[in-house]
């Protein structure tokens, strides 16, 4: 596992994005790692927020930066090539979407409704979005 913030930061060091777009895309780098490599991008937890998943962690952090964001890594550590084929795979699937499309996109999906039915800020497990996204990715030379 990586720490959240270096996969943050990897994404804002490639793509423009605001504070919408960069949990939707950390969302999606947690399930696309969970099915391809069946190990978690990073162990800290997704919550269902109004707008769609949310790393608490990660919003507290930049909720007041101005857009387009850039996050400084958080170590020194390498991040594991499994983890960096699984955000340039979210990438070149939804890079190009905006926030607003994303959080169109994941509202319409079992593991943001099934959650968010159950509270404001209930964790999306690990689980969950392994069981949803299994039978969702097809992974096609290195694409979604």
């Amino acid at each position: 596992m990586a720490n959240v913030f270096d996969i943050a930061s990897y994404i804002t060091n490639i793509i423009e994005v605001d504070k919408l777009k960069l949990q939707k895309l950390l969302y999606y780098t947690q399930a696309v790692s969970l099915v391809r490599f069946n190990k978690p991008a990073f162990s800290e937890k997704i919550e269902a927020w109004e707008y769609g998943p949310v790393v608490p962690e990660v919003y507290h952090k930049v909720k007041r930066y101005r857009t387009p964001l850039k996050i400084n890594r958080a170590t020194n550590e390498p991040i594991n090539t499994d983890i960096i084929q699984s955000v340039d795979m979210v990438l070149k699937y939804f890079g190009e979407m905006s926030g607003m499309t994303l959080i169109v996109i994941t509202h319409s999906e079992k593991p943001w409704r099934d959650a968010y039915k159950k509270g404001l800020n209930t964790e999306i497990t690990t689980k969950a979005i392994k069981s949803y996204y299994k039978n969702v990715f097809s992974f096609e030379q290195n694409e979604l």
